[in-house]
């Protein structure tokens, strides 16, 4: 039997390459991880929570300055990246659960997700407490603003400044989270109390406001589990 020469095909030669270049973008997304974790790691750290040096953090993942710098500039940029990559996070969470309800509810159920993540997670509320910058040009803070303005149009909220109320909402909440992490409070009654008073300070009624986060935790608790890989009950 004679064998027949054919040269190959253009999707036959590009299935080698196209599996390289897949495994050596897996093993970049792998080692990027590492670094954002040693870069938790080294900041949370530090008691007096200053800036970690790249050796510091280079020490912490196991690997070389060369490789640090493959993928950040500096420990700034890294921390940065950091920070939107887990605010993106619990917007992606938060996404994944909410089941189309008013925009109220969802500014209750994602007060409630940042504030049960701390009390199960003192390192992530560490670094978020501290480092995480509210740019109004993050998803996270474009999705806040979208949500207020679709409360105060519905009526479901009262609100005279549309920024005034995105500070007090969101800067209780984080004032919130380092409070957690300093103390190590894990009571549900200050985590729901806390949720309570940022609504009511939106214009919602004291006893629509307490029955939302009631509603809410338990509509968390039930869904957490099944969307969001970091969830712990915080009161089991």
């Amino acid at each position: 039997m004679h064998t027949v020469d054919r040269e190959m095909t253009g999707a036959e030669k590009a299935k080698p390459q196209d599996h390289r270049v897949r495994v050596a973008g897996e093993r970049r997304e792998r080692m990027r991880a590492r670094l954002q974790d040693a870069i938790l790691a080294s900041c949370t750290a530090n008691v007096d929570f200053s800036m970690p040096s790249v050796e510091d953090v280079c020490r912490t993942a196991g690997v070389s300055r060369a490789t640090f710098y493959k993928h950040f500039d500096s420990v700034q940029d890294a921390v940065g990246t950091l920070g939107e990559v887990l605010l993106d996070e619990m917007v992606n969470s938060l996404a994944a659960m909410f089941d189309g309800d008013s925009a109220l509810e969802r500014i209750t159920m994602g007060l409630q997700l940042f504030l049960m993540r701390s009390v199960t997670d003192p390192r992530w509320a560490t670094f978020v407490s501290r480092v995480v910058q509210l740019d109004p040009d993050t998803d996270f803070a474009r999705n806040v603003a979208k949500d207020l303005k679709a409360a105060s149009d519905s009526g479901e909220i009262s609100i005279a400044n549309a920024d005034a109320a995105i500070s007090m909402a969101l800067g209780s909440m984080f004032e919130a989270i380092r409070h957690l992490h300093k103390t190590g409070d894990r009571r549900r009654e200050y985590v729901e109390s806390l949720s309570v008073m940022i609504l009511h300070g939106l214009g919602v009624p004291a006893e629509r406001a307490a029955s939302l986060v009631r509603k809410k935790s338990a509509q968390i608790r039930g869904l957490a589990p099944d969307f969001a890989d970091w969830w712990k009950d915080p009161w089991i």
